[in-house]
């Protein structure tokens, strides 16, 4: 196949799908993935595409940046107060469970609190206003610097306290969700507690109300092995919720 044709099917496929598999490209167009990795190069010097690790995104699915945390707390509070009820249900009286910071995560500390009796875990100052809100469970907060604007604690005090525990349930936020490049944010320091607490936790979920599918952030939190599964307010694209089924992950959204 000339190289012509190949890059009329990876914008195709980026058309449809909002990312692509380096992997994938190699096996549907029968060419080793060197070639594919040449081709996305090609494309993304012509302005048709952004390489990401693993393949290629959309350009205008690619965000550097979120909104600050303000804007955030208004955009889509709907979706978000679903996401935190739903996310809520999977945690069990006498759990420990991770609660992550961000919008999303504060939701669902907020359905969770009232009436949940176990540990709550987080480096989120407004999670932690949530859990004291409520009359039964305890509360660990990391220790870190403030983060100002986000609300939250980060460093590497807050990574170490994290890394010392274990959790049953952890519920982590995201900037995106992907099939291809899975689960990604924006801040280095936030994906890296996401990624320990993802590794020490019995099941972890990501958090993403459906203004972030097929989102990619400039940080990988990890792929959808990497995880339980996601939720969420609406039923993602198809080739999103298939790639966290052959991960062996679940969807989680309302029945509509």
């Amino acid at each position: 196949m000339l190289a012509q044709q190949r890059h009329r099917h990876i914008t195709k496929a980026l058309q449809s799908a909002a990312s692509v598999s380096t992997m994938d490209l190699a096996r549907a167009l029968r060419v080793s993935p060197e070639t594919i990795r040449r081709d996305l190069i090609q494309l993304e010097q012509d302005g048709l595409l952004r390489r990401v690790y693993g393949g290629a995104v959309t350009l205008t699915r690619q965000r550097g940046s979120e909104p600050s945390f303000e804007e955030r707390a208004v955009i889509h509070a709907e979706a978000k107060r679903t996401v935190g009820e739903l996310a809520a249900d999977l945690v069990a009286d006498g759990q420990t469970v991770f609660i992550d910071v961000g919008t999303t995560a504060h939701a669902a500390a907020r359905a969770l609190a009232l009436t949940f009796r176990g540990t709550v875990v987080s480096h989120s100052l407004l999670v932690a206003t949530e859990v004291a809100k409520g009359p039964e469970a305890d509360l660990l907060l990391a220790p870190g610097r403030l983060r100002r604007g986000e609300w939250s604690l980060s460093g590497t005090a807050t990574h170490r306290f994290i890394q010392a525990m274990h959790f049953d349930v952890a519920l982590l936020s995201c900037g995106g969700v992907d099939a291809s490049v899975g689960a990604t944010d924006f801040d280095f320091d936030d994906v890296e507690i996401k990624r320990t607490v993802a590794r020490n936790s019995e099941r972890s979920y990501i958090l993403a109300d459906s203004s972030k599918h097929g989102v990619v952030g400039r940080y990988a939190i990890g792929d959808w092995y990497d995880v339980n599964g996601l939720v969420t307010d609406l039923a993602p694209p198809d080739g999103l919720h298939n790639a966290i089924r052959a991960a062996g992950g679940a969807v989680r959204a309302p029945v509509r």
